[in-house]
């Protein structure tokens, strides 16, 4: 029996409205540590270095008797440890290390290398901390994936709409490509699990459909981020530890800014009512 294929597009509804829902309903007090533990103004900083409760922390929070007044960021390996107090070497508490507990969650993602900890507030009181390494989490996975397959789908989509002929663009891919592609058609299609010949091929194949055709004038630039973006892909997919360094972690930040780029071009080029 053939099953008509539903008239329902993967884009309807609009990918910015997804988007904003998704990052509303997601907050940061999903990923944020609430235990927080401090040190005081008065410690020394051989104090805390050697205090066996604090070593799994690299932002320590600083209190002046009840309140929390700077944080303190613990020197990676190599890095000089001056003496001092705590109070002495710490930066001070500024608007900017503030953070809402209902706050989007990758609106701390989007800019985390630039921002690495913040502290979390409940109103007028600071309740936690979120840091790079809280990218890790799973809460912050779900996230990353529809932002990436919004990537993925709006590739596709240009390539349907600029070449609605098949034969023409993969013409444009390597022949073993192109093999592999009418293999899939064929094996998924009789089962009604597959739109068109496009919708089996790999993030890497749209990737160079795109680059190949026209999709983005500075082609350099554009390859270099969707790289990055099917490199995040592949490590959220298969359930990957992509931010277990500081450096990944900024890189998992840096790409999530990439691929909104990428997302904001290919709408800018497609005719998609709302997307």
């Amino acid at each position: 029996m053939t099953i008509t294929p539903s008239v329902t597009h993967p884009l309807d509804g609009g990918v910015n409205q997804a988007l904003s829902a998704l990052a509303a309903g997601m907050h940061v007090a999903l990923i944020a540590t609430f235990d927080l533990k401090t040190s005081k103004v008065s410690d020394t900083l051989e104090e805390v270095l050697s205090c066996s409760e604090l070593q799994a922390f690299d932002y320590i929070p600083v209190c002046d008797r009840d309140n929390i007044v700077g944080v303190w960021h613990r020197p990676g390996s190599g890095e000089k440890q001056t003496d001092g107090l705590l109070g002495e070497v710490m930066q001070p508490l500024h608007e900017s290390m503030l953070i809402p507990a209902n706050a989007s969650l990758l609106s701390f993602v989007e800019y985390a290398d630039k921002m690495p900890y913040r502290l979390v507030t409940n109103g007028q009181q600071i309740i936690g901390i979120v840091t790079l390494s809280d990218l890790q989490k799973f809460a912050v996975r779900p996230v990353l994936f529809s932002l990436i397959t919004a990537v993925e789908l709006l590739l596709a989509e240009w390539v349907r709409q600029k070449y609605p002929d098949e034969k023409e663009w993969l013409a444009t891919l390597s022949e073993g490509r192109s093999k592999l592609i009418e293999q899939r058609w064929l094996e998924w299609s009789p089962g009604n699990m597959a739109m068109d010949k496009l919708s089996v091929s790999e993030f890497c194949d749209k990737r160079e459909l795109a680059l190949a055709l026209g999709a983005f004038s500075n082609k350099s630039a554009a390859r270099k981020k969707l790289k990055y973006v099917e490199w995040l892909r592949h490590a959220v997919m298969h359930s990957g530890d992509y931010a277990l360094t500081p450096e990944n972690a900024e890189l998992v930040a840096c790409t999530v800014r990439f691929a909104r780029e990428l997302i904001q071009n290919l709408q800018d080029s497609l005719e998609i009512q709302k997307c």
